[in-house]
């Protein structure tokens, strides 16, 4: 046998060779070179040819280390079916084995099985006997000795699922950001027909039944109303359906307002400017006017607060100068966005604010409150009857106010009007100038009766006003203060009672 033979039959092996004398290779090639009886063939080697011998140019492709063409797999499953899972190795040769884990969990050996629900295949894959969604999970299966491994995750459906964008989101939470687009399917494995319910409880509480094509819900332009929990019920007949939640969280950019857009100040003062926003992630804060930002200083502070399940942020402006009035900005922000509102501050009335009506019959009265430092002079209300073109008017000539200490006024106006839907605002002057119309009260008079078909009994109240601070300035035949004219504009018979103008300390 030549030296080659051997050499190749070594390698075959993983042994090292040695020759029959014991000797290695390099140690007879010296004991030859050093025997005067030994020929030197050096001349007769081609110059091209190095002496070297690749031993491996005829190794047979089959003795290559095993490999998968895929590593990561994924398989679906419903409850109740038999899964193959696969173990493709290529190169398999007859000295590798393989091992079969549930995470680091070992389920089977070659065909050798762990579990009575695991069987071992002569292709080295595995069956899993009639799943349930307890299989779901990654398993892995090993070549050694190479440990080459091939990764396989494994989903099965429960009775009832929720795929959020095909993914199983079932009892789980998904952060969604404002804009977004997504799909939230119910999928049911049961075997008969069952008819699929969509529910929805918005972050207030508040129940909603959601439409949907198939058991899918597109969410599209996601935004804060989208926030909440989604119930699937699959109704089989059954007295326990199954049935499934998700809930949906949503980063939105700040929603800023403030009740306040008009405020009424005066020379000297301090005056007080309310930001209200609500944000996710929460939101940052500032004041600008003028195209600057206000900092902290003997002019302006700064305070945070909780309003309404609102963050609140007040400014605060001292010693009020002209200069000082004008628009001012509060401008919010977060990573999603930025919003802003704007607050005006001048010496005119503050727009008022509509607080409550009282209906007996045909006989309306209602009432207004509106913020002035400076002594209210003039007082007009517009109404009109919903597809009527034109306002009819009341205007209040001069007024006046006793002890004021707190810059709110009541407005109460009595009237009687027809039957119909009615428009009705208001607005005021002061020394200064006039506010803005309040927005439009809308209030139905439905024949000389309550909506209950009763005359109402209740008057109007001052009960919510601190007690021996109501005063009240008299217009027209009232029992009280000094009297005021009244312009009054008829409309198709309508009798106009009395203005009255009451002033809350």
């Amino acid at each position: 046998m030549n030296k080659t033979w051997l050499l190749f039959i070594c390698l075959l092996i993983g042994q090292h060779c040695v020759c029959c004398h014991g000797l290695p290779v390099d140690a007879q090639k010296d004991d030859y070179q050093n025997d005067p009886d030994y020929d030197s063939y050096d001349d007769e080697i081609d110059e091209g040819d190095t002496g070297v011998v690749d031993v491996t140019e005829d190794v047979d492709p089959q003795y290559s280390p095993p490999y998968f063409e895929k590593t990561d797999l994924r398989i679906e499953a419903k409850p109740g079916d038999n899964v193959v899972l696969n173990c493709d190795a290529r190169n398999f040769q007859l000295n590798n084995a393989v091992m079969w884990y549930k995470k680091e969990q070992i389920i089977a050996s070659g065909q050798s099985a762990i579990s009575p629900r695991v069987e071992g295949m002569k292709n080295n894959s595995i069956l899993l006997k009639h799943v349930t969604p307890e299989d779901s999970d990654e398993y892995y299966c090993e070549i050694l000795p190479q440990k080459v491994q091939q990764h396989t995750t494994l989903r099965v459906g429960a009775r009832l699922s929720i795929l959020c964008d095909d993914r199983d989101v079932t009892d789980r939470s998904q952060t969604f950001r404002q804009g977004d687009h997504h799909t939230l399917e119910c999928r049911t494995y049961l075997p008969g027909n069952a008819t699929i319910k969509w529910s929805f409880n918005d972050i207030s509480g508040q129940q909603y039944t959601v439409e949907h094509q198939n058991g899918v819900i597109v969410l599209d332009s996601v935004d804060e109303k989208n926030a909440g929990f989604y119930q699937c019920l699959a109704d089989d007949g059954s007295r326990d359906p199954p049935h499934g939640t998700v809930h949906i969280d949503v980063q939105y950019m700040p929603l800023v307002s403030t009740h306040r857009h008009h405020v009424n100040t005066e020379k000297g003062a301090t005056a007080e400017l309310y930001c209200d926003y609500r944000a996710k992630p929460i939101g940052r804060s500032y004041f600008i006017k003028d195209g600057k930002s206000l900092q902290i200083s003997e002019k302006y502070s700064f305070k945070d607060s909780m309003h309404k399940a609102h963050n609140r942020t007040t400014l605060i402006v001292r010693d009020v100068m002209d200069s000082d009035l004008g628009e001012y900005l509060c401008h919010v922000e977060n990573s999603i966005g930025s919003n802003e509102v704007k607050v005006q501050v001048s010496y005119d009335p503050e727009t008022p604010q509509f607080e409550s009506e009282t209906i007996e019959g045909n006989k309306v009265t209602l009432h207004w409150l509106v913020r002035s430092r400076q002594p209210l002079s003039e007082a007009m209300l517009n109404y009109l009857l919903t597809a009527s073109q034109k306002w009819s008017t009341v205007a209040m000539l001069q007024t006046r106010r006793h002890n004021n200490t707190d810059n709110i006024w009541k407005i109460t106006h009595q009237m009687e009007l027809n039957s119909g839907v009615w428009h009705a605002r208001v607005k005021t002057k002061n020394t200064h100038g006039w506010s803005q119309f309040s927005k439009e009260h809308i209030f139905t008079v439905q024949d000389g009766f309550s909506k209950e078909g009763e005359y109402e009994t209740d008057q109007p109240s001052d009960m919510d006003l601190p007690p021996g601070e109501i005063m009240q300035a008299g217009i027209g035949p009232v029992g009280r203060g000094a009297a005021s004219a009244i312009r009054q504009l008829n409309l198709g018979g309508v009798l106009l009672a009395a203005l009255l103008l009451r002033i809350r300390l």
